[in-house]
């Protein structure tokens, strides 16, 4: 059950991702030549309280036994790695105010134990543009000292350059067998409830006032909060993941319509499963794929 109120208090932990969202800003205002694409980051981070864990846990819509001992692979995306994504993608040629994120690929090697110290290492991998849109890849690596290398965060952004002339549409796919595993519906506080959770306070999710002024004519839902909800409602239909890729694809408004997770339990040749977010008009927030724990892939 998503909690109807966020402690407020809750902010005393993510003074660490508000600084490296401030820093990165201010770094990416500078004037940079050339993209540094081996920049490589090793940081130590404070696990997350047990209150905070608790309420990010509800809020995603977790099974309470879940995750007993461990940090919901989710949360390594969405807050513990994000101070570290945050001052890599300042080390792109790209303004960080004007970034914004395209997609996430969680490897869940093994569980990431709660209340040990963090161990995070970092890689710009990519950072380009054709012109029109620019592309920048982060990847972060997260584990303890009993856990090395639990988890593989492949972060994906965008800065949009200039607009791309129109191109003819792409020939039409056939779609798997998508079934419906849940519903969710993001409230107009959502994008300020995740801020809470994560310490992401881009206005655009979190200021209605500044965001109306966006081409987005008002708030957006987090890409990572979104997701969040993605993955616990594919875990509660009975599947347990260990690897998962998704592409944010269109921004999600706050308040939001009412939005299906769907699956399609077919494996494609990869082994993979397909998985999507998207409302009863057909428009798509989110799409990717997942392999089950224990699944080989083909």
């Amino acid at each position: 059950m998503t909690p109807a109120v966020i402690p407020a208090r809750l902010l005393t932990e993510q003074t660490a991702t508000i600084s490296a969202f401030l820093i990165g800003a201010a770094r990416s205002l500078l004037p940079r030549k050339n993209p540094a694409t081996n920049a490589t980051l090793t940081q130590l981070q404070t696990p997350p309280s047990a209150l905070l864990l608790d309420t990010y846990k509800a809020w995603a819509g977790a099974e309470p036994s879940r995750y007993a001992g461990s940090i919901p692979p989710h949360m390594v995306s969405a807050r513990i790695a994000l101070p570290m994504v945050s001052a890599l993608t300042a080390q792109s040629p790209y303004p960080l105010l004007s970034v914004l994120n395209q997609g996430v690929r969680l490897q869940i090697h093994t569980p990431l134990p709660a209340g040990e110290t963090l161990v995070l290492r970092g890689k710009l991998v990519e950072a380009s543009d054709d012109g029109y849109r620019a592309r920048i890849h982060s990847r972060v690596e997260v584990g303890t000292a009993s856990a090395p290398n639990a988890i593989t965060v492949d972060a994906m952004a965008a800065v949009m350059l200039k607009k791309r002339p129109d191109t003819d549409k792409a020939a039409a796919r056939t779609e798997p067998d998508y079934q419906t595993v849940a519903k969710w519906q993001a409230a107009a506080n959502e994008g300020v409830k995740f801020f809470y959770l994560t310490g992401d306070f881009n206005p655009i999710h979190t200021l209605p006032a500044f965001a109306k002024y966006t081409r987005f004519r008002g708030c957006i839902m987090h890409g990572y909060g979104a997701f969040a909800q993605v993955f616990e409602a594919v875990q509660r239909s009975g599947v347990t993941i260990s690897d998962i890729d998704i592409r944010f694809i269109k921004p999600l408004p706050l308040p939001s319509p009412v939005l299906h997770i769907q699956t399609a339990r077919t494996p494609g040749a990869d082994g993979r499963y397909a998985v999507r977010l998207i409302d009863a008009d057909n428009n798509l927030y989110q799409v990717g794929s997942f392999l089950p724990q224990g699944a080989t892939k083909k």
